[in-house]
């Protein structure tokens, strides 16, 4: 199994605590105001001479309409900040961490001025910091590991690669700090670009990744609501 598909396999698990069920995403406020619910009885399908033709009831759409816009949104507003700080972290090796970190913050504050929703922006900053420490405490290379040579790899290979995690892990921590600080708010997209970057995970992995667990989120809330309507 290469890096990427592992990584993917561990990012999306829903047992990692990322905070990704931190907010509806405005699911809630829409199903709350009296729009169209999901009921497992909705659906039904009719045939025709042809072929098997299933109709999706105008509640299902109204609410899958409201899924893709709201994905749509989220991609147009996050999804650069994703690419910029990944594309920053990975094509600037030679910076120092000072001069990436102060790219980072301005990143960060970019996105804290144009996100106007003051509940987008606390989830926002909640999962962002969570995916640091998430790194810092399950990412981050042991201190025995300068010692250990991979197979078919030699010294100074290793070496080289051990400085460069090392280098990041540096900077994953100096951004988490400044976070800790108030210097920057931490948002979820930044965080996002940092990590994955971090991880070596390819620019276009973390993006599909990045919508993916955002349109999760939705549909978990959306079962979750109606579970909860169907219980009462």
């Amino acid at each position: 199994m290469d890096n990427d598909s592992y990584l993917l396999l561990l990012l999306s698990d829903g047992n990692l605590p990322t905070g990704s069920f931190v907010s509806s995403s405005g699911l809630e406020s829409y199903l709350k105001h009296g729009f169209p619910l999901i009921l497992p009885d909705l659906v039904s399908s009719q045939s025709t001479s042809q072929q098997a033709v299933t109709q999706i009831p105008q509640g299902i759409q109204a609410t899958l309409v409201f899924i893709e816009q709201s994905l749509a949104a989220y991609a147009r507003l996050s999804l650069p900040f994703v690419s910029d700080t990944h594309s920053l972290i990975v094509n600037e090796t030679t910076a120092t961490n000072e001069k990436l970190l102060v790219a980072l913050q301005s990143f960060d504050q970019r996105y804290e001025a144009m996100t106007l929703n003051h509940i987008t922006r606390r989830a926002s900053k909640a999962q962002g910091v969570a995916l640091l420490t998430l790194f810092s405490k399950g990412f981050s290379l042991p201190s025995w590991s300068a010692s250990f040579v991979g197979e078919g790899t030699s010294e100074r290979e290793e070496s080289i690669h051990t400085a460069h995690r090392k280098k990041l892990e540096a900077l994953v921590d100096a951004f988490k700090s400044s976070i800790r600080r108030g210097e920057t708010p931490g948002h979820l997209p930044t965080c996002w670009g940092v990590l994955t970057a971090a991880l070596l995970l390819s620019k276009e992995r973390s993006q599909q990744l990045f919508l993916f667990l955002y349109a999760r989120s939705l549909f978990y809330d959306l079962a979750t609501w109606r579970d909860h309507c169907c219980a009462t």
